[in-house]
């Protein structure tokens, strides 16, 4: 069937039914997230180089796979920035050198990851190294920053460019002050990340860097489906493609970690959550570049495109980490809780017995480390859930301004989610016995910034207003966003 095509951004038709492939004068309207973040691709890129699932070789498979995610990106926004230079365009440069901050912060969390996993291999035959410097996505990037170096040398050489005048007399509300600034953050982030990813060893033998982390398939990700127009489409999705892929180790190790308490191998479990303690650092590092540099009217050109999705489609986070593996994991510190202390039945008092008499027994004192670690992953959660508030609150705004699912109010539905996870929460047994929850503590910011005398408020009712009135159709339901939302929740995953 031939694509539909919709000019102008979206017609006013009452309804278009999803048999075929929709555009609008960018590009693909996306049809579901999975589609969207390039999900089958990051699933095929798992496939090509099979390792057994939660394994160490894996899980570091995975991070190399994340690196070049964001190589590629940086790439990209570093052979734009040359063409925005060639065309005078020097503010609109630096907005690509924001992105490149936020990408190589992104890469030196990653970075981090071997050196803190430890993995060591049986023996060394079977063990291999991966070296940054054999991806093919550190050579596109290492091309590109020649390039712009090049360029921009040739214009301070020319007068164009004034390094020595913006720092010597400007600051941070100075495009020229924030784009020499920003290059030079970027390149010490550089140094750190490439000395940390120089040679890592791998336990499992590595027949080349582009088969072992599959990266020709990865670079199909990134680029699967692309925008017309300086966009920042692909960063977007870049940094929801990081955070899905280390989200199947995660899960993987969950499932993993659930099966050994439930047979008692506490050790075993400590293990596995720890390796979910690491891994978490970058992905929640994946959140502040899209809130420090995805500008409201930036994230307009692009909001039709995302079509009939939200972050909370995400099958591997909102579904299986945060719900199901996360509910399961709980159950089973409970029981093993009650297999230490027969005599008592209420989970609190379980797992305060347990932090209270940690020092007792070697089986008291693992299950009390244990606890220690899924507090750390509950904290993880609760801080990816209040950083993704960011999202509604700089593009969407108040004012009821409905989401692209069709939520009546985007900025509450996220926070409902967020405040009902919390009033569920089945770790919260554990952070009573702890001691580290208090409901009677008071707050103000939230309530103040609600109220009518905040600038926030003011701020919340003028982007809902700006995202109103550019995009009618979703507010009032027409043309393609007519369409029921077709995402339905998934089977729950067990371990």
């Amino acid at each position: 069937m031939e694509p539909q095509a919709v000019s102008n951004g979206l017609n006013s038709n009452p309804k278009i039914a999803l048999d075929g492939p929709i555009y609008n004068e960018r590009g693909i309207i996306a049809e579901n997230y999975y589609d969207l973040q390039g999900l089958g691709v990051l699933s095929a890129a798992r496939q090509a180089y099979v390792l057994p699932k939660g394994s160490p070789e894996s899980t570091l498979r995975t991070v190399f796979q994340c690196v070049d995610i964001a190589l590629l990106n940086l790439s990209d926004v570093m052979s734009r920035a040359v063409t925005d230079l060639e065309q005078g365009a020097f503010s609109r440069s630096t907005i690509k050198m924001f992105w490149a901050r936020g990408f190589h912060r992104v890469l030196t969390q990653l970075s981090l990851v071997p050196t803190q996993l430890g993995f060591v291999a049986a023996r060394q035959k079977e063990s291999g190294t991966l070296r940054i410097h054999e991806s093919p996505a550190f050579k596109e990037y290492i091309v590109n920053l020649g390039r712009f170096d090049k360029k921009v040398i040739e214009l301070v050489e020319s007068g164009a460019l004034r390094p020595e005048k913006a720092f010597a007399e400007s600051s941070l509300d100075n495009w020229e002050y924030n784009f020499f600034h920003l290059a030079r953050i970027c390149n010490h982030e550089g140094t750190i990340w490439e000395e940390n990813l120089a040679g890592v060893q791998i336990p499992a033998p590595v027949p080349s860097y582009e088969e072992f982390v599959a990266s020709s398939v990865i670079h199909d990700a990134v680029y699967d489906r692309v925008l017309r127009g300086d966009t920042y489409f692909t960063q977007f999705r870049g940094l929801h493609q990081i955070p899905e892929s280390l989200g199947e180790e995660v899960n993987d190790r969950l499932e993993k970690a659930i099966r050994f308490v439930r047979e008692d191998r506490l050790r075993d479990a400590i293990d596995e959550l720890r390796c979910v303690d690491i891994l978490s650092v970058p992905i929640v590092s994946s959140v502040p570049p899209m809130a420090d540099s995805l500008a409201t009217a930036d994230y307009h050109e692009i909001r039709e495109n995302l079509g009939l999705t939200s972050g909370s489609h995400s099958v591997c986070l909102r579904f299986h980490m945060f719900t199901h593996l996360y509910e399961d994991l709980c159950d089973e510190v409970v029981k093993c809780a009650a297999r230490i202390s027969p005599d008592c039945t209420d989970p609190e008092d379980l797992l305060r017995n347990v932090a209270l008499t940690a020092s007792d027994d070697e089986d008291t004192w693992l299950l009390n480390l244990l606890g220690s670690y899924c507090l750390s992953f509950r904290a993880f959660i609760f801080q990816w859930r209040d950083e993704h508030v960011h999202m509604p609150r700089n593009n969407l705004g108040g004012e009821l301004t409905k989401s692209l699912t069709g939520s009546k109010d985007a900025i509450k539905a996220v926070k409902g989610m967020r405040d009902g996870a919390r009033a569920r929460d089945p770790f919260t047994v554990l952070a009573r016995a702890r001691n580290l929850k208090d409901e009677s503590a008071p707050t103000f910011l939230a309530a103040y910034f609600d109220s009518d005398n905040s600038l926030d408020s003011r701020l919340m009712a003028i982007t809902g207003k700006v995202t109103q009135d550019r995009f009618v159709e979703v507010q009032e339901r027409l043309g393609f966003f007519a369409n029921k939302c077709p995402f339905s929740p998934p089977p729950r995953r067990k371990a």
